[in-house]
């Protein structure tokens, strides 16, 4: 793996911010919750698009070379590339389980730390003290708690298969603590990590089913908070009847001291009552028969095998969103919930108290459905941040109407409260409303957003023959299939964002079930005017295993879909995706798990199957880039911004030969995508600029550094100055 050139540099403090990057207000006198109006540019950086139909060079399948580290017993595999050990490259994490349902009383499966080691990645999570052996681990986020510069690492745990046990019998059942429990993984800055769950937690340790897990500081205080998205026991999870059971999330405040509290309540960050509609519109309610109190979505009387409730009042959170979407300089939430609506929390807190408001349904994107992940990013190139958000897909869409009410997005689909379909959620700025206040304004772009598709493997609703005349024909990217972990990320360096997903039903196979959601996975070019080219198998990135991409014309003879594995069906259980540099050539690589899970056999048979962790290396290099690494004064005197940056706004400025000017932008993020986490170094990709005219950092703590004439194809650390 070749070495970088990394730049060391102090760069300057300014107290104001130019009249042309006053994209939003970060001053330290600014009061809280300031709005700033956020101009438009003016132009959509498509300089450097490429355009369609452009040679795609592939990206490299190097998980071969990983040996049996590359194999997977897990339900919810996550995945967080980190540099663990600070030597400058990157590392990571890979969460494990017991899959096999037919043993309830089996534990976890050895979780992995992959260390970078220049050519190669080793196993060290033994000797690191991570494997985890009791947990069944599923979401990961690498963040630095304590400010000492390493990253630490918080494993979320869902419990065990098979056993009809919910979180509320964990006191009376020996080893469920263990397998369902989470943990929290201090970094020792040696190689090894410290447990210090029960020091930090105490009596808050969290023993509900964990998901996806973020970090940030909520209330700039200069220290990561944790918030764990909670699903529910997998054993309890049905989406064919009206009782949808979710687990409550939890909210850690950071203390400074390596402890945390529990504010979920306070911030009012919990969770609320599913959306549980009969056909007429009427909610669906329970009634508890001690309190008598009535709840929509959420029995009482559903218990476990010891005879305790089932879950919570809450819906079944699957990821989870930090970024400041109103440009406020707070870390606001966006939850999405397996069969109930997206939330949107704006951040209204102090340094003394957490408080965020649920501000969904102002915005009007409360849209109920299966949403899986989320892909932060600018792809349409006028410098502010976009989401994208996985869903079930059109698949629903090509079958009947369901007639009985439940979690089932299908039954919502039918409504205008419901959707099954992708989103795209174009970012335009901020309004007031009255009585609320400030809130984002994004508008779902999917339907009307352009793909160009693959010639290999269309989606299946591209044919309206496909689409059962009870649904609208779906259009645009909306038309578009399953996803669970997704990334913007620059594929080529051309300074825009292009965009990959994957995902899949647990089951696959040939008999019944195993296709019922199928997806290998969708690699899609950003080619300028807010159009996509579909390049999943150009790029080789195909959720398939065994693929044969020697033959890529079909109108050649010797082309064979089918023999070659370049076909839907073959895909594997497609979960979570991480973006990272790991060979250290200034293009951004993908990790990608895929599930354990039963396969269906011919005639019906049932049978156990393990996953395969995918490592892609990016194999372009045709244009500049710029790394950049930030690390928060927290970490070298204990004033300012936390140590990893987390919440910082970053903007990069160019000017092409043809002085046509650009500007990108991101934020450090440590929620991304679906039970996993990105690289918190921040990729730009420069085309064939070879001067930056301008790197402008946004700090948590208000401060902005500004640096001018910036070298181009380097790794540049920013310290936050004093």
């Amino acid at each position: 793996m070749n070495a970088k050139n990394v730049i060391i540099l102090t760069i300057m403090l300014v107290s104001v911010i130019p009249s042309s990057c006053n994209a939003f207000n970060r001053n330290e006198s600014a009061s809280k919750n300031q709005l700033v109006d956020r101009p438009s540019f003016g132009f959509i950086n498509a300089s450097n698009s490429e355009p369609a139909g452009k040679t795609v060079n592939p990206f490299i399948d190097y998980s071969e070379k990983l040996g049996e580290s590359a194999i997977i017993s897990n339900r919810l595999p996550g995945v967080a590339i980190f540099d663990f050990d600070r030597d400058g490259d990157q590392d990571f994490y890979l969460t494990n389980a017991e899959v096999n349902a037919l043993f309830p009383l089996s534990m976890g499966a050895n979780n992995r730390l992959m260390r970078n080691d220049g050519d190669t990645f080793t196993n060290v999570a033994q000797e690191s003290g991570i494997e985890a052996p009791e947990q069944n681990s599923s979401g990961v986020v690498a963040c630095d708690i304590n400010n000492d510069g390493y990253q630490d690492l918080y494993v979320g745990g869902y419990g065990r298969i098979g056993d009809q046990l919910d979180y509320r019998s964990v006191p009376s059942v020996p080893g469920l603590y263990d397998a369902v429990s989470d943990r929290l993984f201090l970094n020792k800055q040696d190689g090894t990590f410290e447990d210090i769950t029960m020091a930090a937690f105490g009596e808050f340790v969290n023993v509900r089913s964990a998901a996806s897990v973020g970090c940030a500081d909520l209330n700039n205080d200069g220290w990561n908070d944790i918030y764990v998205g909670n699903r529910a026991d997998i054993d309890f999870v049905r989406f064919d009847n009206p009782r949808h059971h979710g687990h409550y999330n939890v909210l850690y405040k950071n203390n400074g001291n390596n402890t945390f509290d529990d504010v979920t309540d306070s911030a009012g960050l919990r969770g609320e009552e599913v959306t549980m509609f009969d056909p007429f519109g009427r909610p669906i309610k329970f009634k508890d028969p001690v309190t008598g109190v009535e709840t929509e979505g959420f029995d009482a009387m559903y218990l476990d095998a010891n005879r305790n409730i089932v879950g919570d009042p809450a819906g079944q959170t699957w990821a989870m969103l930090f970024f400041d979407h109103d440009d406020d300089g707070d870390q606001d939430l966006w939850l999405v919930d397996d069969g109930d609506r997206t939330k949107v929390f704006r951040n209204d807190s102090s340094e003394e108290e957490f408080l965020f408001t649920n501000v969904a349904r102002e915005m009007g994107i409360d849209t109920s459905g299966a949403g899986m992940g989320f892909a932060a990013g600018d792809y349409d190139s006028d410098g502010d941040i976009d989401v994208f958000i996985t869903n079930i897909g059109f698949h629903p869409l090509t079958r009947g109407r369901p007639t009985y009410p439940g979690g089932d997005c299908a039954y919502a689909h039918q409504f205008v409260w419901g959707s099954c379909l992708n989103y795209l959620m174009e970012n335009r700025g901020t309004l007031e409303v009255p009585g609320v206040g400030i809130i984002p304004r994004f508008v779902d772009m999917a339907t009307a957003t352009e793909v160009i598709p693959s010639k290999f493997i269309p989606p299946d609703s591209l044919d309206p023959r496909n689409i059962q005349d009870v649904w609208q024909i779906p259009t645009g990217l909306a038309a578009y299939d399953f996803g669970f972990g997704t990334t913007f990320f620059d594929m080529e360096n051309d300074g825009d964002q292009d965009l990959y997903w994957l995902g899949s039903m647990i089951s696959k196979g040939e008999g019944p079930g195993g296709q019922m959601f199928p997806s290998a996975g969708r690699m899609l070019r950003n080619i300028g005017s807010k159009r996509f080219e579909d390049v999943t198998v150009e790029a080789h990135l195909l959720d398939i295993l065994n693929v044969d991409y020697s033959n890529l014309d079909p109108e050649s003879p010797g082309y064979n879909a089918t023999k070659q594995r370049i076909a839907v069906e073959f895909h594997e259980n497609g979960k979570g995706v991480a973006k990272g540099d790991l060979n250290g050539d200034g293009y951004l690589d993908l990790i990608a798990t895929n599930a354990g899970s039963e396969v269906f056999k011919k005639g019906g048979e049932l049978a156990l199957d393990k996953g395969k962790l995918f490592v892609w290396l990016n194999d372009n290099s045709e244009n500049s880039w710029l790394t950049v690494r930030l690390k928060g004064r927290q970490a070298i005197d204990g004033t300012g911004s936390n140590a990893d940056g987390l919440g910082a706004r970053l903007i990069l400025e160019t000017t092409d030969s043809n002085g046509n000017p650009s500007r990108q932008v991101s934020e450090v993020t440590a929620s991304s995508s679906f039970l996993s986490m990105n690289s918190i170094d921040q990729h730009f990709g420069l085309g064939k600029n070879s001067v930056i005219d301008r790197l402008i950092v946004y700090w948590p703590s208000g401060k902005i550094q500004i640096k001018e004439k910036v070298q181009v194809d380097s790794v540049l650390e920013v310290l936050e100055p004093k």
